[in-house]
């Protein structure tokens, strides 16, 4: 079989979709310790654990002797049941959590698409299927989004967090949902011509 350079990127595309989901699946266990971590000290205390269990590994690596520390992992694993006590940190749990379980579906609904498109059979209506889940993540992201950044202008009492991330999730999670929909709208056009064409052949 001929190789085609679209069936070549595909595979491509489709190793670094695989990694990225493995490690958003990663993250989302973390999350609880990341949050709690950032609530008690800010990002710089996160940098500064990470860059001590660095240095306690790398010591131990050496084979010099390091100072009896807790490793990160099961201090974030510990931090489970902690981020439950507070509002704040229990809602920002919360919105990671949904945030990374719809960019994990979104993930998982792009590797179908290529799955087909490596058969070389990229119009069936499965795959309009899955863009138009993808566009309804995109609108969960975006709309979670926008209830963090309300409640978040809510209790600063000042627009700083409008110059955030959070707020560039929502405009831009949102124009993905409607490009998700336009390209299942496609992808369900041309999977109907193509039953017309197979059905008078």
């Amino acid at each position: 079989m001929k190789r085609i350079p679209v069936i070549h990127l595909a595979r491509v595309l489709r190793v670094l979709i695989l990694a990225v989901l493995v490690m958003n699946i990663l993250c989302l266990l973390l999350v609880p310790g990341i949050v709690a971590y950032v609530s008690d000290g800010g990002p710089a205390a996160l940098a500064q654990a990470a860059q001590a269990e660095l240095q306690a590994w790398l010591n131990a690596w050496q084979g010099r002797e390091a100072e009896t520390h807790f490793p990160m992992l099961a201090v974030f694993l510990a931090a489970w049941p902690a981020v439950w006590t507070r509002l704040d940190t229990a809602l920002l749990t919360l919105f990671y959590w949904l945030c990374g379980g719809c960019t994990a579906v979104i993930l998982w609904q792009a590797k179908r698409v290529l799955d087909t498109i490596l058969t070389q059979t990229p119009f069936l209506r499965a795959n309009a299927g899955a863009l138009k889940r993808a566009a309804v993540c995109c609108w969960v992201i975006s709309g979670a989004a926008l209830v963090r950044l309300v409640l978040w202008l809510w209790s600063e009492g000042n627009v700083r967090p409008l110059f955030t991330y959070t707020a560039l999730f929502i405009p831009a999670f949102f124009m993905g949902g409607l490009l998700f929909l336009v390209m299942s709208a496609l992808f369900r056009q041309a999977a109907e011509l193509k039953e017309d064409q197979d059905l008078t052949i």
